[in-house]
Order: structure tokens, then sequence, then C-alpha cells
């Protein structure tokens, strides 16, 4: 990322989210010892990933000028195009490592017209994919862009020179869309990991919830009520999370099972009961 922030011009604001941007949230308030729904040791340690889910704003998805400079920053830097996923994903070996960076947007709002969506794929009208690049779009991202969370980020470049930039997060209210959506898109994979992560993605949102994180995604879910992206996030609680048999809470159960020796017990009632306030807050609660 601090490679990406300097090829763009410098604190670009680099949206992230995904597991990169919970393991960055988790970390910084750990680092501040800020007063956490649950304590830090009764949730999992922070888990690093070499997947990077970067969401562009949608303004600029909508434009060519904007989508060509970010294709440009990512050639410079050696990143390639994942021919499985062309234009919406991009690989790059660091250290020996393969960083695979997921390009995504959310709702696109009153830029929609100047963006061509076929399907979930989103790009600039009038730009080929050869020339730039496309986004995932996220209909679930329901203020994936509003009243973000900024971080501080340090660390060496891959030259190896110092830098240091801020990142953007976002609120926990798209971010548990984001993830009660993936949930319900893998939980019935037959490899079971994805589903396992989405679930315990979800509870570590809920654990990480600050007094100042619940009042700001109140005013979001306020904002959105009655959007079908709420309701379907719904639905998904009460037939995977909310039934003691239900497979998202036996997910989540796996998970901590697996890794018991640093994970420690979960709470399903709790994730349900905090997603449910999360989504639809009471006026005045908490």
């Amino acid at each position: 990322m601090l490679d990406l922030d300097a090829a763009l011009g410098r604190d670009a604001g680099l949206l992230l989210g995904g597991g990169l941007g919970l393991y960055l949230k988790q970390e910084r308030l750990r680092a501040t010892g800020a007063r956490t729904l649950l304590p830090m040791d009764r949730l999992p340690p922070a888990r690093t990933t070499q997947d990077v889910d970067l969401f562009l704003r949608a303004e600029v998805i909508a434009s060519k000028d904007e989508v060509s400079r970010y294709r440009a920053a990512l050639d410079g830097l050696g990143f390639t195009v994942v021919p499985e996923a062309r234009w919406l994903k991009f690989s790059r070996r660091v250290s020996g490592t393969d960083v695979l960076l997921d390009v995504m947007v959310g709702p696109l709002g009153e830029h929609a017209d100047a963006v061509r969506l076929k399907g979930s794929r989103a790009r600039p009208r009038g730009l080929g994919g050869e020339s730039g690049l496309h986004a995932f779009a996220t209909r679930e991202a329901l203020g994936i862009e509003s009243d973000l969370i900024r971080l501080p980020l340090s660390g060496r470049r891959s030259d190896g020179s110092e830098a240091a930039c801020h990142v953007l997060i976002p609120r926990a209210f798209p971010y548990a869309l984001m993830k009660l959506g993936a949930l319900r898109d893998r939980v019935g994979d037959p490899d079971k990991q994805e589903g396992r992560h989405h679930a315990m993605d979800l509870y570590r949102i809920v654990g990480l919830l600050t007094e100042e994180e619940i009042e700001a995604s109140a005013r979001l879910a306020r904002q959105y009520a009655g959007h079908e992206e709420i309701a379907e996030a719904k639905r998904t609680i009460d037939s995977l999370l909310a039934p003691a048999n239900g497979l998202g809470r036996l997910r989540l159960l796996e998970y901590q099972r697996a890794n018991r020796d640093f994970v420690p017990e979960v709470d399903g009632e709790l994730l349900v009961r905090e997603l449910g306030r999360l989504l639809a807050p009471v006026a005045n609660e908490h």
C-alpha cells in the first residue's frame, strides 16, 4: 500500500476493505487502548492477509482519466492482470509472496450514468479493458464512502525506503453488510474455509465496536433504512446465524474449534444481537 500510495502521488486516501482493513483497524484499536464491545483478549488475533480489497470511489470508476491513472500506477509497480478475472484482479510478487489486489466499488449513486455496468463489473463508459481497469460493483456496501476511519500506515516500500501515509477504512455498518453478503455467497462452499473466515470476520466487526463507531454506524443505518440490501442482510442473519444450527453459526464455531489454541470461545447470541442493532439501531440505544 505504501508503494501504491506513492505511485498515485502520496496520501492518496486508499480505501481498504476485506481482511486487510479489519487487520489494520484491530491493530490500531489495540495500540490506542480503545474500549471495544469485546475486550481484545476475547477476540481472535488480527488476521493478516496477502489479499487486498481496494475500493475505488464511485467518482473514480466514473472517470476515464482517473481509472487510467490508477492503471498506470499498478503497471508501474509491476502488477499484472489475473487472467481468470481480467481487469478486476491484479497480482504482484513481493518478497517471494504473491499479493492479490481486488478492485471494487460501492453503490454508484449520482455517477451511475457515467459507468458501464455489466453484471457486477463496472468501468467508465468509453474506456476499454486493455487500457484501464474494472471494479467489482458491491451493491451491499451502503455508505462505504461515508464518515471513513483514517488510519496511519508506516513501514518500508519495496525499494527499502521508509514511508508513511494514511489509509481509509469503512465503518462497521457497510463492513457488516458486505461480510453478510460474502457469508451468504460462500457459506455452502465444499471448501468451508471461506465461510469460516467470513463468519469470524463478522464476529470481529461486532467485537471491535466502540461507542463512537456505534454512533457513526447508527447514523448510516438510519440514512439507508428501507434499502433492500438491509432487508437481505437481515434475512441472512435470520437464516444462517440466528438458529443454533444455522450454517453460518456452525462455520463460526468451526473456526474457533479449529484454532482453539489462540481463538477464545465465541458467543453466537451476542453476534446475532449486535448485528441486529447495527443494522437497525433503536433511538438513544447505547
